[in-house]
């Protein structure tokens, strides 16, 4: 009871200060509405009231006082957990009661495309099995605080449905995560977390035909061997503003038991994965087809790669002529999340399967490439570039020539040598399907392609002067090497005079891409790969200097290729996925917890191409490209919005961000254009920060003096490391 009163007083006295606050913002923005009444001063003060430092106050206090959420669209749940209420796409406090069931139309429609994946993969003595994860709601109703919450869901009803006209291969798995030992989910986001996985991965080899879970040696967990960590609160507790009131407990498995028992590479749209020869003690093979959502895809993969023969991993929902012909899978697993299971209904998708079928009988079904543009290079090569499948490989033949390279991403590039006027064929090829109809182009008679450019074979262009960090044609000498560890010295020297305190140097090269695929080169050049780059001797030599923190991050870069393309293929940089890496290790070297890549929505765009396809003259090329978007509200303010373009010019000028917290750094930023897809996220973990024109790499030191900065940060690319 006497919680209760001072509760209510607490309250009472902040809506009093309140008012006070309205009351007296009106009579001083009274003169700045005149003509206008005091309503519209009345009612601009008490929408400047609830700007973002009150209404953190005001949510902190409501959460509290009486556990509750001030945020629309999220609820809190006991023992710490948070869960979403309805976003754009999906309504879960309608689905936990029972009442956003799909209609008669929509599930039978979930039937058909569901038998037409089923008999289509039936064509490659293919077996289909869908896995729905559920939502953290669906397993953890105890959790949720309202009454409304025992009815049958959306996927449970459609469950039933499905298995009563004969698709029996669909599987909501809440009973393989219900009364688990450890937590299954994160529990401020909606995101089940790798101890889950694990149990969703054990519980799936239960299901699969006898002849595939036999050979599934999926390694035993001890429960010493599964760790928890605590951090600030994720996706939901951001948006709610209560990260630091509610910590984020996650927990996961020794990924590292896991990774060690298989090999990887990757393919085009694939990643194909196999059990080295010491793991694999299993009788005949078990060759699977995972197709899992890409913010799962980093849980899941270790714990499937390390327990079957073979597994290729296709990075969409549609069918692929590429993954069948990679391990000729005997199963085809598809895992969905509860809230985005109407992915299943995408009609592009479905299109590919009822392709297969229609084509069954022999003929072709891989479609002819469409040529969007072709360039002249002076040197006596030609450059082709279009459209194709996503998988299939694309030849293009001159006369005494020929070249084939792998489609990437819808998109396919190809450099022949080739005489003016020449005409050149091409076509495409899907392994078993055979080949598409060819067709025809003719070289232009006039260059339009500069002589710094170059093709890879997986459907990329790359700029020549990383030819030279790629075949080490440009190491330092003994001598310069020396003058590079001195000059870090004298500078950061100079900037701790300048700021009066012991300020970091933190220095991040951005790799080129072919540091980081080194296998997308040209035979030309795959030939003359060296060794050591001068990217390792400038590490070397900044590395040592006490106060520099030099970030190499190729390793990790080659490691995660499997989540998306890192590069573009038309430009000299980096993707926002690419990006993401080098955003994490600064926020790392800053004593900040970046946010995790599960946090952000990856959306796939059109876009015209780059600086690369412009320099190879292949004028209206596009590329598909998958942009970050935060699931979450970004603190900083100061920064414009990012552009989902290739082109971040809008970002190279001088910039200023600013994060009400005291307990944050201050920085200052000496950068080349790899910094642009850095922005706005890594401006979050900065108290102020100050950003110099990209391409400007003096520094400041009246700025410095300023500031005071805690780091100064350098992003320069590999190529452009003569710049310092």
């Amino acid at each position: 009871m006497k919680t209760k009163k001072a509760a209510i007083i607490i309250f009472a006295v902040v809506l009093s200060v309140a008012l006070a606050y309205t009351v007296a913002a009106t009579v001083t923005l009274a003169s700045e509405y005149e003509g206008e009444g005091v309503f519209a001063a009345a009612s601009d003060a008490a929408a400047r009231l609830f700007t973002d430092p009150f209404m953190l106050t005001f949510k902190k206090t409501a959460y509290k006082l009486f556990g509750a959420v001030m945020e629309e669209g999220i609820t809190a749940g006991r023992d710490g957990y948070l869960f979403p209420t309805k976003t754009a796409d999906f309504d879960y406090a309608a689905d936990i009661s029972g009442q956003a069931h799909y209609d008669e139309e929509t599930k039978s429609k979930f039937l058909y495309y569901l038998f037409e994946r089923r008999d289509a993969l039936a064509l490659d003595n293919c077996e289909l099995y869908v896995f729905v994860i559920p939502n953290s709601q669906t397993v953890l109703r105890d959790k949720l605080k309202t009454k409304d919450k025992n009815g049958v869901t959306a996927a449970e009803d459609l469950e039933a449905y499905l298995h009563k006209y004969g698709f029996d291969n669909f599987y909501l798995l809440e009973d393989a995560l219900k009364d688990a030992e450890f937590d299954v989910y994160n529990n401020t986001e909606n995101i089940i977390n790798g101890y889950g996985a694990y149990l969703i991965c054990r519980d799936i080899a239960k299901r699969l035909p006898d002849a595939v879970s036999r050979r599934s040696g999926l390694p035993e967990l001890d429960n010493g061997e599964i760790a928890v960590s605590y951090s600030d609160g994720g996706a939901l507790a951001k948006e709610a503003g209560l990260e630091k009131l509610i910590k984020n407990k996650n927990v996961f498995y020794p990924y590292n038991k896991f990774t060690s028992r298989y090999t990887s590479e990757i393919s085009g749209n694939l990643t194909v994965c196999g059990l080295k020869d010491e793991y694999n003690c299993f009788i005949g093979r078990s060759a699977l087809l995972l197709q899992i959502p890409d913010g799962e895809r980093t849980l899941f993969m270790p714990l499937f790669s390390s327990s079957y023969t073979d597994t290729v991993y296709n990075n969409s929902l549609s069918y692929s002529h590429a993954a069948m012909s990679a391990v000729k899978p005997t199963v085809n697993v598809c895992i969905v999340r509860e809230d985005r299971l109407v992915s299943l209904l995408n009609d592009a998708d479905i299109s590919t399967y009822e392709a297969r079928i229609e084509n069954a009988g022999g003929g072709k079904v891989t479609a002819a490439p469409v040529i969007t543009a072709v360039s002249y290079k002076q040197s006596g090569s030609a450059f082709v570039a279009g459209t194709c499948e996503d998988g299939v490989s694309v030849t293009v033949a001159s006369g005494a020539a020929s070249v084939t390279v792998a489609g990437k991403n819808g998109l396919f590039i190809a450099e022949i040598k080739a005489n003016k006027n020449e005409e050149l064929t091409v076509f495409a090829e899907s392994g078993a399907d055979g080949k598409s109809d060819s067709v025809k182009c003719t070289v232009p008679s006039a260059s339009s392609s500069e002589e710094s450019v170059f093709a890879g074979g997986s459907s990329n262009l790359y700029y020549g002067e990383t030819v030279k960090d790629y075949t080490g044609a440009n190491l330092y000498k003994p001598e310069q090497l020396v003058r590079i560890t001195r000059r870090f010295e004298s500078t950061l020297s100079k900037i701790r005079e300048a700021s009066g305190k012991d300020t970091e140097i933190i220095f991040l090269s951005a790799p080129d891409p072919l540091s980081v695929y080194p296998e997308s080169a040209s035979e030309e050049h795959k030939s003359k790969k060296a060794e050591t780059t001068r990217l390792d001797q400038f590490r070397d030599a900044a590395s040592g200097v006490d106060g520099v923190k030099f970030l190499d991050i190729r390793e990790v870069m080659r490691q995660n290729t499997d989540i998306d393309k890192l590069y573009y293929q038309t430009d000299t940089h980096w993707t926002e996925i690419g990006a993401y890496f080098g955003y994490r290790a600064i926020a790392e070297a800053s004593g900040q917890t970046p946010y995790s890549l599960n946090l952000f929505k990856a959306e796939e765009k059109t876009v015209p191409g780059g600086d690369l396809s412009s320099f190879a003259g292949l004028y209206g090329v596009t590329e598909n490209v998958k942009f970050l978007n935060p699931a979450f509200k970004l603190k900083a303010v100061g920064i414009a919005d990012k552009p989902e373009t290739i082109d971040r010019s809008v970002y190279a000028g001088e910039l200023e961000s600013a994060v009400n917290d005291d307990s944050l750094p201050k920085a200052i930023m000496i950068r080349d254009s790899y910094s642009a897809n850095l922005f706005p996220f890594i401006c979050d973990h900065y108290g102020y920060m100050y950003c110099q024109r990209m391409w400007d790499y003096n520094v400041n030191y009246d700025k410095i003096a300023e500031i005071k900065p805690d780091y100064v940060i350098y992003v320069i690319c590999e190529r452009n490391l003569d710049m310092w």
